[in-house]
């Protein structure tokens, strides 16, 4: 039995891929010219937004021939248009993405750093639109380059298009970025790897995407971009202190141990010769001294309260009792009586004075009574307010307001007060 071949293309299709084909061709040879250039890219633009399914193919194989023989404004526009076409048809690309980035992948070692720029661009438009396959498939052959090439052109171009890629990526997978920042570490430390300024940068696009979560994966990170703060190369300098700018902020309670050991050093660099790396410095500053320090993680303990607030708590001691005990020592306190005006009244002056006008009986001693009173005269008032304040003198025992032995004993302490004067008087007699 005669098997028969189809072929996968009508004598109509066949023509069409013919027509784009020579379309496409005669665009990019107008891209050379100066005079032509502007319509032919224009044009070019216009048949990739419009391309069919079965148009896209033949597109993809025409822009994908240039090599270092053509210009390399021929060059650029090539991969400018690969990210027009990720734009524009989206997941649709997913069956030619490997095509797609050996294209852009094979431009990276370009000299003219414009056509790497457009390839950077171009990695970001095709991780933000072709979104059906897995993140990795996107960033496979990138990563490959990156540690494969010994070109310095092409270690900038892979690092710098991995960072757009997970820039630009819905679902970068950190997990998978968690495994791949330690192998970017030891690249970093590597003597023939010339791009770091760019692998930098790249490190701080995976700490972005929550790449860096993990404190083991700290401990061995920041002091290893502790180390390239003072590198030799501003570049470097610079990327670093954006790298640890977006450290401080995505992980930034996890980094408190760090700042005590690191924030000196940081602002050390402050000063940098370079203005754009003194700035970024400063904002590196600024921004590690948000991370909350050890001290503020450890919650304080509650301050003591005092004894007379604890008994208070614990019902030995209420400020308002009138049942309680005071006991005073140190100097005597002076304090008032309320005494009725009637009752015992006892003036500003000497006890001699009020003798007098309470003992008539001493007029008539003209002899030992004056006599006496004058010598009594001659105490100073001060030796006699200390006597009428002894009996004030707070006792060590204390006084209970409302004990009923207390309070006989205040009343018979008053009586004697006043009368002591007067037996005084009688024993002269």
């Amino acid at each position: 039995m005669a098997l028969v071949r189809r072929s996968s293309q009508t004598p109509n299709q066949a023509a069409s891929t013919r027509d784009l084909k020579h379309r496409v061709l005669t665009c990019l040879n107008k891209l050379s010219d100066r005079d032509t250039h502007s319509a032919a890219a224009t044009e070019l633009e216009s048949i990739a937004r419009t391309l069919t399914n079965d148009s896209i193919p033949p597109f993809i194989s025409s822009i994908s021939t240039t090599d270092a023989s053509d210009k390399s404004p021929v060059r650029k526009q090539c991969v400018r248009l690969i990210s027009l076409l990720s734009e524009a048809h989206g997941d649709a690309l997913s069956p030619y993405l490997s095509k797609i980035l050996s294209a852009v992948v094979r431009r990276l070692r370009d000299p003219d750093s414009t056509v790497r720029s457009a390839c950077i661009n171009a990695s970001g438009a095709i991780s933000s639109h072709i979104t059906k396959p897995p993140f990795t498939s996107i960033i496979k052959p990138l990563i490959d380059a990156l540690v494969t090439e010994q070109d310095q052109n092409s270690q900038i171009g892979a690092a710098l298009c991995l960072a757009s890629a997970i820039d630009s990526s819905p679902d970068p997978e950190p997990l998978y970025l968690k495994k791949l920042l330690p192998k970017l570490e030891k690249l970093l430390k590597c003597e023939s790897f010339k791009a770091k300024p760019a692998l930098l940068t790249l490190i701080a696009s995976i700490i972005e995407a929550g790449g860096a979560s993990s404190h083991q994966i700290l401990k061995n990170l920041v002091p290893c971009l502790v180390e390239f703060v003072s590198s030799e190369d501003w570049a470097a300098r610079k990327a670093t202190a954006e790298a640890l700018i977006k450290l401080a902020v995505v992980e930034k309670d996890m980094l408190s141990e760090f700042k005590a050991l690191y924030l000196k050093t940081f602002e050390a660099k402050r000063f940098d010769k370079v203005k754009v790396v003194r700035e970024t410095m400063n904002q590196m500053v600024d921004s590690w001294k948000e991370v909350p320090d050890v001290s503020d993680k450890v919650s304080a303990p509650p301050e003591s309260q005092s004894s007379t607030k604890e008994d208070a708590d614990d019902g030995h001691y209420q400020p308002g009792s009138k049942t309680s005990c005071t006991t005073t020592s140190g100097y005597p306190q002076m304090r008032k009586q309320n005494i009725p005006a009637g009752r015992f009244p006892v003036p500003d002056g000497s006890v001699a004075t009020t003798a007098r006008k309470r003992n008539p009986l001493a007029n008539s001693d003209k002899k030992t009574g004056p006599a006496m009173f004058r010598k009594l005269d001659r105490k100073k008032p001060t030796d006699w307010k200390i006597e009428i304040a002894a009996p004030h003198a707070p006792l060590m025992t204390g006084v209970c307001e409302n004990d009923p032995r207390g309070k006989d004993e205040k009343a018979e302490k008053e009586k004697y007060r006043f009368v002591k004067p007067e037996l005084k008087r009688a024993s002269l007699q």
